[in-house]
């Protein structure tokens, strides 16, 4: 809730009255750059003799459509992406809430998350000079698949699992994110991304963590 009234408060202020000329309203313009990825999905299995890697490379693009010199709609795309997690012979404890989970023989465990999409605002104030900065806010529409591998099984929920697919679940949530921009040219600059978005599946207990940093190139038509 805190983070959506942040969410709120962001988009107001964003929003608020402003003068300007249409000429003044720049073109739409294009981002396409890597993202370093940080998906907790897997966190929660933390313990002895567990191994996480939580971190992924992905694509990362987005579309700006200015409304004003300093307000955008912005739509974005994140490739799909994977982290994993190595688990122990009779591995044992609670994950998503108060679901148990065990294990009978060494098994991996991917966090497998389809291509996402973003949708929203992004607030870029007057500045002078090369360098610039922004937010953004909007909603994050993700999908994620978790799947167990290895010579033993699963047990998760009172079920048993063996080289499949076990839970998938989808949503969206919230995003913020802060950047900052560098003009090359008149349409062409660089740009460092922050986004970060967290919740809890209201049906599955499934948490949502995820932080990236993004190094982009941008180009306005």
């Amino acid at each position: 809730m805190k983070r959506v009234n942040c969410i709120l408060l962001f988009l107001c202020l964003m929003t608020s009255p402003y003068s300007s000329s249409a000429h003044d309203i720049p073109k739409p313009s294009v981002t396409t750059g890597v993202m370093l990825l940080n998906d907790k999905a897997l966190d929660g299995l933390a313990g002895t003799g567990v191994s996480i890697d939580d971190n992924a490379t992905v694509a990362y693009f987005t579309v700006d459509y200015h409304v004003s010199p300093s307000l955008s709609f912005e739509g974005g795309v994140i490739s799909e992406s994977e982290v994993s997690a190595s688990l122990p012979s009779n591995d044992s404890g609670t994950w998503h809430g108060i679901k148990s989970y065990s294990t009978s023989g060494a098994l991996t465990i991917t966090a497998k998350t389809d291509t996402s999409y973003l949708f929203g605002v992004k607030y870029n104030p007057p500045t002078a000079g090369t360098l610039g900065v922004y937010g953004k806010a909007g909603l994050l529409f993700w999908d994620v698949d978790y799947i167990v591998s290895g010579s033993g099984t699963l047990t998760y929920n009172g079920s048993t699992y063996n080289s499949k697919t076990f839970l998938q679940v989808d949503g969206s949530d919230p995003f913020i994110g802060l950047g900052l921009s560098y003009a090359i040219s008149k349409n062409t600059s660089l740009t460092f991304d922050y986004i970060s978005t967290s919740s809890t599946n209201a049906i599955e207990g499934v948490a949502i963590d995820l932080n990236g940093y993004s190094l982009s190139w941008a180009h306005n038509f």
